[in-house]
């Protein structure tokens, strides 16, 4: 006998109709009952939830750090005082070529753009996109620029010593040429002997070692491992080398990155609260650079206790007050120059093997790193979607880092040399571990380069928050723009932290001998990076 079956087309499951809703799920929660449902009919029962949208970003990020040089070398207030004396009394307290932080640098802020979109399921799963770009952007330390702008510009100076310190009626003019400008261009210039007996005048600006004296500056100074194994006895490990014509920090950095992600259905989901676990991937970059750029005079010249070598450049304190100790009879108004109150005497130093008495130097160390990993977290909304909402999202990630760090630069060490015993022949007191400093033509044999590439885990964590206004509505003109009808003013914050991130300045060792060949290189060192974004943009929900 046949046994019963089911039609053909129908299957074994009960209440299956074309009718029946498109979602339609029932749960408890604290002992109650709870169904909710959607049917996908109507404007506001689609199955899916659509949202985009685009922000304006503005961040900043942490600050370098580290010494721009190596650690444990002696200063130059040390190299050039002897035991139990100080080159020039109460110097100690003073800015004396010391070395510079990283953390003179100002703060870094970059302007960017963020896309976000993504969709929700009638169950509260969806999708999660999220693409980002910081501009590239850099903050510079210009000592130079620093000093001239405490001090009275030389124009006005020359003015009011003509005029025996009263202010002129008749303003000077230079005809757009000033101190620096003489000084490369007539006094320093390759091929041209130095005018050490103060013969040459220059109008208004006065002689050469008067121009020389506003010129020259007490700015900072690079500490450097000599890497030399036999080193002489007064070099120690290593010297201090003084910049006093420029000294120029900078920091770069750009980033970009994306994640998409799935939420689940939410764990929590109390009428405007919701909260919904995520899983997915991000890629990040991080493209960093630290800069140096330094300009010195390959000159000595000051007076100070009468013991210092014979290559020391020596200043006043820097307190700002003419104390008229200079040896010159042409008085100055400008404080903290060498001759502070008048001019000293300047020399060209011999046996630094340099045919160009400016020495320029650079180093230029870029590190970038390519982020990619998974990541988990939660998300949550607070709030009516027609109304204000608050929305967020807590995300950690393991992410493999490819870091590349490339390094290069130009005379870097210590050019002014070290004072050893009088040459019997040549009479030449100074030894350096250096070629010819002159770049006029090019790179010189002090040129170095060097590149690292490696692989490591980078831990992220990043939070975000939203607030999303439906304002656009109550806004004249802006209420009748049709784009703007289901856009609502989104305002955020969102903090990024990244660890195991190559320093770009912590990255090099500084230590430089070329004669031996011993040049600055990669000795990575890794820290965190940080960042704080402010936004705000249009999102649209559909």
């Amino acid at each position: 006998m046949p046994q019963g079956a089911y039609p053909g087309g129908q299957m074994p499951y009960p209440s299956q109709s074309p009718y029946q809703k498109l979602f339609d799920q029932t749960y408890v929660s604290d002992g109650l009952w709870f169904n909710n449902s959607n049917n996908g009919f109507g404007p506001f029962n689609s199955p899916r939830k659509w949202t985009f949208g685009v922000d304006y970003t503005r961040t900043r990020t942490r600050k370098m750090g580290g010494l721009v040089g190596a650690e444990g070398v002696q200063t130059y207030l040390q190299q050039n005082s002897e035991a139990g004396t100080l080159v020039v009394d109460g110097m100690d307290y003073y800015n004396y070529f010391n070395a510079a932080s990283g953390s003179m640098i100002p703060q870094l802020d970059n302007d960017g753009m963020r896309l976000t979109s993504g969709f929700t399921n009638a169950d509260g799963s969806g999708l999660l996109l999220n693409a980002q770009f910081s501009g590239a952007e850099t903050a510079t330390f210009d000592a130079r620029a620093i000093a001239l702008s405490q001090r009275m510009d030389t124009l006005t100076a020359l003015n009011m010593q003509a005029s025996g310190g009263r202010t002129s009626g008749v303003a000077f003019n230079a005809g757009g040429t000033n101190d620096y400008d003489i000084t490369q261009n007539q006094i320093l210039p390759p091929g041209v002997v130095f005018d050490s007996t103060d013969v040459d005048d220059y109008g208004i600006y006065g002689t050469t070692f008067d121009v020389l004296d506003r010129t020259v500056l007490n700015l900072y100074g690079i500490p450097i491992l000599s890497g030399d194994p036999s080193p002489p006895s007064n070099g120690l490990n290593g010297s201090t080398v003084p910049y006093d014509l420029q000294f120029i920090l900078q920091h770069q950095l750009n980033t970009y990155g994306g994640s998409i992600d799935w939420a689940f259905t939410p764990t929590i989901d109390r009428g405007n609260l919701v909260v919904r676990p995520i899983v997915g991937g991000r890629y990040y970059r991080v493209d960093e650079t630290f800069a140096f750029y330094g300009e010195s005079t390959l000159l000595s010249y000051g007076t100070g206790d009468g013991t210092s070598p014979d290559n020391a450049k020596i200043f006043p304190v820097g307190d700002g007050v003419i104390s008229g100790t200079g040896g010159g009879t042409n008085t100055t108004i400008i404080p903290d120059t060498p001759g502070e109150g008048g001019t000293t005497d300047f020399n060209a130093l011999t046996g630094t093997n340099s045919t160009h008495l400016i020495v320029k130097s650079f180093i230029n160390s870029h590190v970038t790193s390519s982020l990619a990993g998974p990541e988990f977290g939660f998300q949550y909304e607070l709030g009516d979607t027609k109304g204000v909402r608050f929305t967020g999202s807590t995300r950690l990630a393991a992410m493999f880092n490819e870091e590349k760090i490339h390094l290069s630069g130009d005379n870097i060490g210590n050019f002014m040399g070290v004072q050893v015993t009088p040459d019997p022949v040549t009479g030449n007191d100074l030894e350096t571990q250096m070629f010819d400093t002159n770049t006029t033509q090019g790179p010189s044999q002090n040129a170095f380069a060097d590149q690292d590439t490696t692989v490591h885990l980078s831990p992220l964590f990043e939070q975000g928050l939203n607030v999303q206004l439906p304002i656009f509505g109550a806004v004249p003109v802006l209420k009748d723009i049709q784009l703007l009808e289901e856009a609502n003013l989104n305002l955020g914050w969102n903090w990024l932290w990244v660890g195991q991130i190559a320093d770009p300045n912590e990255s090099i060792l500084y230590q430089s001998s070329p004669l031996l060949n011993v040049f600055p290189e990669i000795q990575t060192e890794r820290g965190n990076l940080f960042q704080n974004t402010l936004s705000v943009g249009v999102n649209w929900n559909y």
